[in-house]
């Protein structure tokens, strides 16, 4: 992993993080509008997943105590910022603190059917952070996942082993200098439960469209009429009678090459002379 150099942890009202927030989703926008992308709306489930994490930021803060300071703010030494004089800023969905020292970093995931893959991402992500935390305040904080899970019946958290493993710990029954560091404990609530600590806390959520996250998914139903594949116009008649011209040229090319290819010629060595007639009638004495 690259030396940071100096990361600080600043919280996510900060004047400069708001204005380099501005400027990526600017960039991304000019971004998409060059290479010709069209916004696709978001699923409901995408929509409804915000108000989700201020509730599970709630509950967690019945267990931990939360800080405001949850943006990184670092610099890259692969792009030159240090020399450049400029930031990147990555935000952390909760971070503990135990006075002024950051003792724990929560990583959220939203899930439908298949977890395994999302809270394998977020432990790489948990280490990636806990090591850049390292290089700023030299103390490496406790890691955890956070399961939202949308779905029904009990999440696959594939396999607890290796160093991005997880494994489900309640959240009750945790202290937070006892969070073990390997596998990555996974706390894991319902969607419903999350919207309706949220709701608790003044976030309003739309029942209906609560319904809808549930019934389609993550990813969204695909209701809007399939787009026809638009062809561009060309002019047949022109076209057809090029291929007639380019298919007869080459039919007589090749022919013209066949008959070079295949003609006798007689060899040099092998001239042509007269048949010398042997002894028998007819020969002089």
């Amino acid at each position: 992993m690259p030396n940071y150099g100096k990361v600080d942890l600043v919280p996510f009202n900060d004047a400069e993080y708001l204005r380099w927030s501005e400027g990526f989703a600017f960039r991304r926008r000019r971004e998409r509008q060059r290479e010709g992308k069209v916004r696709i709306e978001p699923a409901a489930l995408s929509i409804i997943s915000f108000a989700a994490e201020f509730g599970v930021r709630s509950i967690l803060s019945r267990h931990f105590h939360l800080g405001d300071r949850r943006i990184l703010r670092y610099q890259d030494p692969e792009h030159d910022d240090q020399h450049r004089g400029r930031h990147r800023f990555r935000e952390l969905d909760a971070v503990a603190f135990s006075g002024d020292k950051a003792t724990a970093v929560f990583e959220f995931k939203l899930s439908g059917l298949g977890s395994a893959s999302a809270v394998s991402r977020a432990a790489k992500q948990l280490r990636s952070a806990a090591e850049m935390i390292r290089q700023g305040y030299g103390h490496t904080p406790k890691v955890a996942v956070v399961l939202i899970h949308a779905g029904e019946g009990h999440p696959d958290l594939g396999k607890p082993g290796g160093r991005y493993g997880v494994r489900p710990i309640p959240l009750e029954k945790v202290r937070l200098d006892h969070l073990p560091d390997q596998p990555i404990p996974c706390f894991i609530f319902s969607m419903k439960e999350a919207i309706e600590e949220a709701r608790r806390i003044g976030h309003q959520v739309d029942h209906e469209l609560e319904r809808r996250a549930a019934r389609e998914g993550k990813h969204g139903l695909k209701s809007a009429k399939p787009r026809r594949l638009c062809l561009p116009r060309l002019p047949i008649g022109e076209l057809l009678t090029a291929i007639s011209w380019m298919t007869r040229s080459l039919v007589r090319a090749v022919g013209h090459m066949t008959q070079k290819v295949t003609r006798r010629h007689t060899p040099s060595h092998h001239a042509s002379y007269r048949r010398r007639r042997r002894g028998g009638r007819g020969r002089r004495r």
